[in-house]
């Protein structure tokens, strides 16, 4: 797929006015202030007490923001596959920012866990007593593995700001381990994002037929790899940005033209296994289920697919924001619409966030937005030595 992106280029000089970093910085700072005294609330006071999840409805937003943002920061596992196992290395400008925003998604995950846990200080359970019939158990292990791999990977960006005997003692070890992490930073991710998917196996009597499918852990897989891809490209550009420094346009088109043909790789899937399990009629036929299916499709796959194959719209300047945007809209869409609203209830069941919900979840997501603006202001976010392939 030809690419014509026209990415605007902030010149050397131009730079983010330091009042707007202030109040940025100082409203992310509120929304940590106000979230932590949710979460607090929450964790002393109960479950009962603070969400509307009843036992009809045990699956909420924290669920829907964890599925989420797991894909969201499958960015790291993408980035680290693409460069040091594929060897791309053309990409590589765009890998530091993209294992950060995934660790600072997953911790983001780890957070939303512990509220959304009937017994948060046994969270830690799963290391002791193993059920290695249980799906959630290997996602367990793999995310804290996982996490534990993106930590390892962002070390050199602390490494590379200090300037001791020691810090480039530990710098040449972790730059020589590098790409065996990565490979397993890549086995982990690949088997807990699919594994997600596995977890809907067991429910087929509760997930409407336009979300539930035997394929369901490709369908995951191939969405954390196509929304890793717009995360990574966003993350990129933002990175450039704060720096003051220019994006490369080839960075940029590449991470898009590769979006775009997973995109294309998944509508495929999407519809052929509707097709193929007979149930393509339910797209029109379902109601409010279709409804929030054309929602899914429409905003989050089909329209950021015309903004990347339409040569036209392909070249506008806003493309290479808005169309990553509107993907990660549509795997935001559907695993909402696989842990909530394509959900099987009675009628009478109903679900409305409790107020302290939104608000742990906004104070969480704005740490974790915060982290990465302050990692990359402070961090080595672009190496300051070239590597040896460029």
């Amino acid at each position: 797929m030809a690419t014509n992106l026209n990415i605007e280029q902030p010149s050397s000089s131009a730079a983010v006015p330091l009042l707007n970093r202030r109040m940025a910085m100082a409203l992310l700072g509120l929304m940590v202030l106000v979230g932590g005294l949710a979460g607090i609330i929450r964790l002393f006071a109960g479950l009962g007490r603070t969400t509307a999840l009843i036992d009809a409805y045990p699956w909420g937003i924290w669920i829907g923001f964890d599925f989420t943002l797991i894909a969201f920061a499958g960015a790291g596992f993408t980035m680290a596959g693409l460069v040091h196992v594929l060897h791309q290395h053309k990409y590589h400008d765009a890998v530091r920012p993209a294992i950060l925003a995934g660790l600072a998604g997953y911790v983001a995950v780890l957070l939303l866990l512990v509220l959304d846990l009937g017994r948060p200080d046994r969270f830690y359970h799963f290391i002791f007593f193993w059920n290695i019939h249980s799906p959630l158990f290997e996602i367990s292990w793999c995310v804290l593995l996982y996490t534990t791999v993106l930590l390892l990977e962002v070390s050199p960006f602390l490494l590379e700001r200090i300037n001791r005997p020691v810090s480039e003692k530990l710098l040449r070890v972790s730059h020589g381990i590098m790409p065996v992490v990565a490979v397993v930073g890549v086995t982990l991710s690949s088997l807990h994002q699919s594994t997600l998917g596995t977890l809907y196996l067991n429910m087929p009597h509760r997930l409407h037929a336009l979300w539930y499918s035997p394929a369901l852990p490709v369908l995951f897989f191939v969405s954390s790899i196509m929304a890793g891809l717009c995360l990574a490209t966003l993350a990129y550009g933002g990175a450039s940005y704060v720096l003051r420094r220019p994006a490369k346009r080839a960075i940029v088109d590449g991470l898009l033209r590769l979006a775009g043909w997973l995109a294309l790789i998944y509508l495929a899937l999407k519809l052929g296994d509707l097709l193929v399990s007979g149930e393509l009629a339910l797209i029109w036929s379902a109601g409010a289920y279709s409804a929030w299916w054309w929602l899914e499709m429409s905003l989050g796959l089909i329209l950021p697919l015309a903004l990347l194959f339409i040569p036209a719209l392909r070249r506008r300047p806003w493309t290479p924001v808005v169309a990553p945007l509107l993907l990660l809209f549509g795997v935001m869409m559907n695993r909402f619409n696989a842990t909530m609203f394509g959900q099987i209830l009675q009628p009478e069941v109903s679900y409305s966030p409790h107020l302290l919900e939104w608000l742990s979840t906004i104070g969480i997501i704005g740490a974790a937005v915060m982290a990465w603006l302050l990692g990359v202001r402070f961090l080595a976010i672009f190496e300051q030595k070239k590597a040896a392939h460029e």
